[in-house]
């Protein structure tokens, strides 16, 4: 192996490559098209004498010589990371940039709304808003806050229980009109249902949904609260949304008889980062903003 010709960049490649699967995945991520993704990796795999992929038509498999890379890439990637981490949470100065990781409905009404206070008194911060249900990762500094509905079980994070959501059932005033509201002994023939997708079938008010309308159709499944909401405004069934979101839309919320299981937010972000004072103001301004429970 030439050691002189190895570079960091491609060795990030690499790691992209390992974790996607694909030229076609990996590239974007380090913003390359894949043809100079294809280039750069040929000229890592000739630097190190071997092949570290196994090509074929449904996508790339390490190597044995691409496992002994990927553990030491790896290594050399969590070092960097922790430099990076460690230098950041030194900045003092209430300015900079900061990176934020949350679904797309809290997104909306809860963090854009707060971060847009926020902005209005720290001008020279640039808060980045990436709205998604597959959430940023910590440690590799993908985000510097993270906001989930399950608290964290990774080393090295600072977690805060940050708010109470509430859900109801809901549904609009068309959708009542023509189907009538289920009493509370109803279970839920002739209605229709709007939930999250079969990805979550565990998830606390899709298993209520089930128990408590045995009998009802999943007319709609989206792993998007927003996109429930709006199928839901459009009378195409009832949903369980947070009642934030329910109001937001101007649905009805619907009377059963018993309470809807709510869910806990958990803030969390990487202790290297505590020394952050950016970070610490960004914090401390949500949690003031932001009711409890929602």
């Amino acid at each position: 192996m030439n050691e002189a010709r190895l570079d960091w960049d491609d060795l990030r490649l690499f790691l992209a490559i390992a974790r996607a699967g694909t030229l076609t995945a990996a590239a974007p991520q380090l913003r390359l098209s894949q043809p100079t993704a294809g280039r750069r990796l040929r000229s890592l795999e000739e630097a190190c004498g071997c092949a570290l992929f196994q090509r074929s038509a449904s996508g790339f498999r390490l190597t044995d010589e691409g496992e002994v890379m990927l553990r030491r890439a790896e290594r050399m990637e969590e070092e960097a990371l922790a430099l990076q981490r460690q230098f950041a949470g030194k900045g003092g100065e209430l300015e900079g940039h900061l990176r934020v990781s949350c679904s797309d409905w809290f997104a909306h009404l809860v963090v854009a709304p707060a971060t847009a206070a926020f902005s209005l008194l720290n001008p020279r911060i640039t808060v980045e808003i990436v709205a998604d249900f597959r959430l940023l990762s910590l440690d590799r500094r993908e985000a510097d806050v993270v906001f989930r509905f399950l608290p964290f079980d990774m080393p090295d994070i600072i977690q805060r229980r940050f708010t109470h959501v509430r859900y109801d059932l809901f549904a609009a005033t068309s959708y009542l009109e023509q189907r009538g509201a289920p009493n509370e002994s109803a279970d839920g023939q002739d209605h229709a249902l709007i939930t999250m997708d079969s990805q979550f079938d565990t998830v606390a008010d899709v298993t209520w949904l089930r128990r408590r309308f045995p009998r009802a159709h999943f007319a709609i499944r989206s792993n998007s609260r927003e996109a429930q909401a709006i199928a839901c405004a459009r009378g195409a069934g009832m949903a369980v949304l947070p009642a934030v979101l329910g109001q937001q839309w101007g649905l009805t919320r619907v009377e059963v008889g018993e309470p809807l299981p709510g869910r806990d937010v958990w803030l969390g972000y990487h202790a290297d980062l505590k020394p952050l004072r950016r970070l610490r103001v960004f914090i401390d301004h949500l949690a003031q903003a932001v009711p409890n429970p929602l």
